[in-house]
């Protein structure tokens, strides 16, 4: 069997941890497995309010990418929100790519900005205890969500026992759109 190089990319809020179980299950199978912590996520110490776009969001993945050996290709896994932020790491290295896996992801098009699935996808579900707040980045006013633990509950953590929900919830950060 082919070994891969697979480089798991989370969704917004949380972090690399998002991915223990399948890092080792591809691990065992002998594959190669990098999972990344966005900007201001997992243990990445900025705050939200210091990234202004999906690029600056997107960073360390495209450091990442930008530092793979020439010829080196590698399958990119995006989750959710992490969809956005494989595709453009997959436009930026096309030549660094085997394939892109978009697991339940939000998958951009040609003709809109990134955050315009994200705008889409937050309109349409239910905020219940989700609060919004704003802050501004070089000059441009950003709306984030702070996520409720009902929000959560009912909306993230369907399949989750209390207990996960409860710990999972305490590691989660801010979504901004």
């Amino acid at each position: 069997m082919a070994i891969s190089h697979f480089v798991l990319i989370h969704t917004v809020c949380y972090g690399a941890w998002t991915w223990y179980k399948l890092t080792r299950v591809l691990d065992a199978a002998g594959h190669k497995v990098t999972a990344l912590d966005l900007a201001a996520s997992g243990i990445d110490s900025r705050q939200i309010e210091q990234i202004g776009s999906f690029d600056e969001y997107s960073e360390p993945l495209l450091t990442f990418m930008a530092s793979l050996p020439e010829g080196e290709k590698v399958i990119l896994v995006g989750e959710s929100c992490g969809g956005l932020n494989v595709a453009i790491a997959a436009d930026k290295y096309p030549e660094k790519i085997a394939a892109v896996v978009f697991v339940n992801a939000l998958m951009p098009d040609t003709d809109h900005s990134p955050s315009y699935a994200l705008d889409k996808h937050m309109m349409a579900i239910p905020k219940k205890d989700t609060v919004p707040f704003t802050y501004v980045n070089k000059a441009e006013t950003i709306t984030g969500w702070k996520m409720g633990f009902k929000f959560l509950s009912e909306n993230v953590f369907t399949a989750c026992t209390p207990e996960v929900h409860v710990d999972v919830s305490y590691l989660s950060r801010n979504l901004t759109s």
